[in-house]
């Protein structure tokens, strides 16, 4: 059955966001912190 292509709705969803919040969920930033270690230098932004 093919689908009728007025019942096809396609959204942008912005990958960016997905991976960022599956990183914060597994909490990666913190295992290779742990790992490599952090510098008295380092600025967060935002």
């Amino acid at each position: 059955m093919k689908p009728i292509a007025s019942s096809i709705r396609v959204q942008d969803l912005d990958h960016c966001g997905i991976v960022a919040g599956m990183i914060d969920q597994i909490g990666l930033v913190e295992q290779i912190n742990q790992e490599l270690g952090t510098h008295s230098q380092e600025k967060l932004s935002a």
